[in-house]
């Protein structure tokens, strides 16, 4: 894959849908936490699909949070990414996407292969497995984040890698939750 990412052709893409939260910058634990009032109080009126999304969404953010490779210089050094809550007519899409190393996409890939390729009951097991693993290089979590996202969903994750130039890739991940 040596093509590189057009966030333009991504963003005219998903503008066309109900766009309920649309970010792109810097993250910090003050601004997810304003992100979930918002997102709770958008969506009350379905409070057990808002349960899902809201869950979902702070899965996916705290991913973006602790693993993004971009670093906004101008302050604190916060990490960046991109969060998108989308609502269509028969569900919500949570869309995330950060810069990671290339070298880490094999093992991104391989880990949202096995959280897709398992039944409800083996996901329980495998996060229960996880939990009691050591920790991965890098991992604050080894994955239970993914697993979790899928658990709550009960739908597929959805991964779209663009490779950029140098040692960059922008790791798009998404799960939708049916309303």
């Amino acid at each position: 894959m040596s093509d590189t990412f057009n966030f333009f052709e991504y963003y005219t893409h998903i503008s066309q849908e109900d766009i309920l939260l649309s970010y792109k910058g810097p993250l910090t634990d003050v601004l997810l936490s304003e992100f979930s009032r918002d997102i709770r109080a958008k969506l009350q009126e379905d409070r057990r699909t808002g349960k899902k999304v809201f869950a979902i969404f702070m899965e996916m953010a705290q991913n973006v949070l602790y693993y993004s490779k971009e670093i906004n210089h101008f302050g604190n050094n916060d990490k960046v990414g991109t969060l998108v809550i989308l609502n269509t007519e028969t569900h919500y899409k949570i869309v995330t996407g950060n810069l990671v190393f290339k070298s880490s996409i094999p093992l991104l890939i391989e880990k949202c292969e096995i959280v897709n390729s398992l039944d409800r009951d083996a996901l329980r097991e495998y996060k229960r497995k996880l939990r009691s693993a050591p920790s991965e290089h890098e991992s604050k979590g080894a994955g239970i984040g993914l697993v979790q996202a899928a658990l709550t969903s009960d739908n597929p994750l959805e991964v779209k890698i663009k490779e950029l130039q140098g040692d960059y890739a922008f790791f798009v991940l998404g799960v939708s939750v049916e309303k």
